[in-house]
């Protein structure tokens, strides 16, 4: 091995990192750092030290070594790469490590991220997993040239957070059934707003629309074919199915 990188809280224990990997001594090396690091604020955002040893030759310059392509090269056209090297920077940059797994499903790229420590990548009520979700849906529908609808979950919070959400619309159109008064929910995204748009669409006794602006969006539970003053009976807005869909647009 002509080069390698090393990690460590600041700058000097990466460079040992990597010369314990090379075998080397500080003399024998051409150093290139590629991260000073950052100790965040209480814990939250740090980041380690990173740097780039390569092996000198007798003339004191760098020994040539294999190329090594970058992000560009290694993805090429292939959306399941592009979607890992995204998501890989981007959570490294924030200071998280964890394995990514990904794989098609109906024409979208499922990202999973596993690790220790990653309940500051999901943040409160997933609000960090949804800016990361759509970072990753810009840069790499960028990278590919065309829209690639990335769903990128961490730790299976947005699984066991859809499982939690279909069992509130479910247990929302019963109270609603059996009170015939309509439910406002809590303030949700506009991709948690659209689960309980979808679970409840084919009920028969109920209907959805959403309320509110921004942060304070959220959905309502009514009888259906009961008019409301603060939208349709259907329910569903374009703004919950199809803007938060498109990476180009924030989420509201």
């Amino acid at each position: 091995m002509k080069s390698a990188e090393g990690a460590g809280r600041t700058v000097e224990e990466a460079i040992r990192d990597a010369l314990r990997v090379l075998g080397a001594k500080r003399d024998d090396v051409d150093l290139m750092v590629l991260d000073e690091g950052n100790r965040g604020v209480l814990g939250l955002g740090s980041r380690e030290a990173r740097v780039r040893l390569t092996l000198l030759s007798a003339e004191g310059e760098p020994e040539e070594d294999e190329a090594t392509p970058g992000p560009e090269a290694e993805t090429g056209d292939d959306p399941l790469a592009a979607a890992r090297s995204v998501t890989s920077a981007l959570i490294g940059a924030m200071g998280f490590r964890g394995a990514i797994n990904v794989r098609e499903d109906d024409g979208a790229v499922l990202v999973t991220i596993t690790g220790a420590n990653l309940a500051p990548l999901i943040g409160r009520h997933g609000q960090t997993l949804e800016a990361l979700d759509l970072l990753v849906n810009m840069m790499v529908s960028r990278r590919m040239g065309r829209r690639v609808p990335v769903v990128v979950d961490a730790e299976r919070y947005r699984e066991r957070r859809r499982e939690a959400l279909t069992a509130l619309a479910h247990r929302t159109a019963d109270r609603v059934r059996r009170t015939g008064e309509s439910v406002p929910l809590e303030p949700m995204s506009a991709s948690e707003r659209r689960v309980i748009h979808t679970v409840l669409a084919d009920d028969e006794g109920v209907a959805t629309h959403s309320e509110g602006e921004g942060a304070d969006r959220h959905v309502v539970v009514g009888l259906r074919g009961e008019e409301t003053a603060a939208g349709p009976e259907s329910g569903v807005l374009e703004e919950d199915l199809d803007r938060s869909d498109d990476p180009e647009q924030p989420q509201d």
